[in-house]
């Protein structure tokens, strides 16, 4: 470096490090979503547009990010490139984020720590890599607190049990999610929504014959309409649902009602299953799963309408050697929240006692303010 002075005074080499400056900004979407755009401020002509950026999430406090997603970085002028994303962050609470992408120039800039090429499914930028932020994603509703009061309720009734609930933010907790029950009933919602994907692929409307036949299938739980669809659309077209729904432990093996099931799953399904039914038969469907007969709406549409709630449900039940099985599964709407339950019994004294365990999880996991 050469210093202004007369004579002129040559120093020895100094390192200069120029940092490069950002902005972020981080906006929460709904189902556990989040939006995160970063400006980069930067020396002009450095081209860093149309790169492929890469995304990383993460714990704070952990060296190493994992990979999320990619796009592609756009200029917005000379000195300014932006990177944007929608991120599903899949757990409540403080999450770390970083941007990484690939350009010669952007060695210019930073200290060498900051250089690290990004291309694995890893990230290990360390502290001092450019394009990194912390932030907070909501719990969602039920409550964290309403969650648990339900577990400890559940833990003390008789028989085997599990719970499964869908929060607005599309996180699942529970107790015992994964444990495998005959379905009974439960599973004419899933042979409801295979016959309206075959009826959809073969290109027809549904005909007075397939609604005479459907909806005493839903509305009352008719065995004997049940069988006539299983019979049409086979138990490959369950399994077929089940993989799109992302079901992990659905089988069937044998007549419909020994289809195996998880409250999870069908937690899981409940939530998503509009997306699984053609648009065409929607409305129909949701008709249906919100206009059983009065005597079977009992359990969480008992609870749920109460409190303002639209419900789509349906439930099984039958003896089963343990006992009295009691299953119900519904999705739950007000306003632009939705949620899913799932409760499993088997092994109940009786089917009153279930029907008392799936109203008093459902009462404790809607407590509190949605």
């Amino acid at each position: 470096m050469v210093v202004a002075a007369r004579p002129a005074v040559r120093s020895s080499i100094v390192r200069v490090t120029v940092e490069p400056a950002f902005r972020t900004r981080l906006r929460y979407l709904r189902l556990g979503r989040a939006r995160i755009a970063i400006v980069a401020l930067h020396p002009p002509g450095m081209r860093w547009g149309g790169r492929r950026t890469l995304w990383y999430l993460g714990q704070p406090g952990r060296s190493r990010l994992r990979r999320v997603t990619a796009t592609t970085s756009r200029a917005l002028a000379p000195n300014r490139t932006l990177m944007r994303a929608t991120i599903r962050v899949r757990r409540a609470g403080r999450f770390a984020f970083a941007a990484c992408f690939n350009a010669r120039s952007r060695r210019a800039l930073g200290g060498p720590g900051e250089h690290r090429r990004c291309r694995g499914r890893r990230f290990a930028g360390g502290p001092d890599a450019p394009y990194q932020g912390h932030g907070r994603a909501p719990f969602g509703y039920p409550i964290r607190h309403a969650i648990a009061r339900a577990r400890r309720y559940l833990a003390d009734r008789r028989g085997v049990k599990s719970f499964a609930v869908v929060t607005n933010e599309d996180r699942l907790y529970g107790t015992d999610v994964d444990r495998r029950f005959v379905s009974a009933s439960v599973v004419k919602a899933m042979l409801l929504v295979a016959y309206l994907r075959m009826v959809d692929d073969q290109h027809r409307s549904l005909t007075a014959s397939d609604r005479a036949i459907l909806g005493p299938m839903i509305r009352r739980s008719d065995n004997s309409a049940a069988t006539t669809i299983w019979r049409r659309v086979g138990d490959g077209r369950l399994r077929s649902l089940a993989r799109a729904a992302g079901m992990r432990n659905f089988s069937i093996s044998g007549i419909w009602a020994n289809a195996m099931i998880t409250a999870a799953d069908q937690a899981t399904y409940f939530f998503g299953m509009d997306k699984l039914i053609p648009s065409q038969f929607r409305a129909y469907a949701r008709y249906l799963l919100a206009h059983i007969v009065g005597y079977e709406s009992w359990g969480i549409p008992a609870v749920a309408r109460k409190r303002g709630w639209k419900v789509y449900f349906k439930g099984g039940w039958r003896p089963t050697a343990r006992g009295q099985l009691v299953h119900q599964v519904a999705r739950l709407r007000r306003g632009h929240n939705r949620i899913a339950i799932a409760v499993m019994t088997d092994g109940d004294p009786s089917m009153g006692y279930g029907i008392g365990t799936i109203e008093g999880v459902t009462r404790r996991l809607l407590s509190g303010h949605a």
